[in-house]
């Protein structure tokens, strides 16, 4: 298995905000990300459910089946929020949310709390994968508000503030909780992310 979803995720995620940003280079960087989503698109790592896998078989050259983790679909809908903006090109948005839509759907429990199957152990780098996904919600938000994403980011983050929160302050991994120890810097930043991505939508229902 080759795991590349993220690597090339994190370069259309680039590529589009630098061409939203640097003025003289912005055709430049435009150009890469039309490039690069063109050949994501076509990479099968989006399945039928529209959820990302996590890269592809380095024997057929297809979707390898992994794992759906949170951050995959974040970076990819944040990246096409980003490419929207630059083209002015609607059809981004429409992929965007359809990723979104997927990811609440089958990454939520019945309380509509994101979780990654890595809980309760994710490591390292695993517990930040929500926060990924939290942040680019509100930039897709932002860009085209929904009512459902303000709504989820808003039930998110009450979650992590009444169920997810120790004595001090200490924001931890299960966002549904309960606590669980340690707070981590990881944890800790990753659950900001949705406590900010909900404050930023400012109970956004447009």
């Amino acid at each position: 298995m080759v795991y590349i979803e993220l690597a090339n995720g994190l370069f259309l995620d680039v590529a589009a905000h630098l061409a939203n940003r640097v003025g003289p280079k912005s055709e430049y960087y435009l150009e890469w990300a039309k490039i690069e989503w063109e050949w994501f698109q076509r990479s099968g790592m989006i399945n039928a459910r529209y959820l990302i896998n996590d890269g592809l078989d380095n024997v057929t050259c297809k979707n390898n089946g992994g794992t759906v983790w949170s951050y995959n679909q974040g970076v990819i809908f944040g990246g096409l929020t980003e490419l929207s903006l630059a083209t002015q090109d609607m059809s981004y948005i429409d992929i965007a949310k359809r990723i979104a839509d997927a990811a609440i759907g089958n990454l939520t429990d019945s309380n509509g709390i994101l979780h990654d199957v890595c809980e309760p152990d994710c490591g390292a780098d695993g517990s930040q994968f929500k926060g990924v996904f939290a942040r680019n919600l509100r930039i897709l938000h932002q860009a085209s508000p929904e009512a459902r994403y303000a709504t989820f980011l808003e039930n998110n983050a009450n979650s992590i503030w009444a169920n997810n929160r120790a004595n001090r302050d200490e924001l931890s991994l299960i966002w549904s909780g309960p606590f669980i120890k340690p707070a981590t810097a990881s944890t800790q930043s990753s659950a900001m992310d949705a406590l900010v991505a909900a404050l930023a939508t400012d109970g956004g229902r447009e």
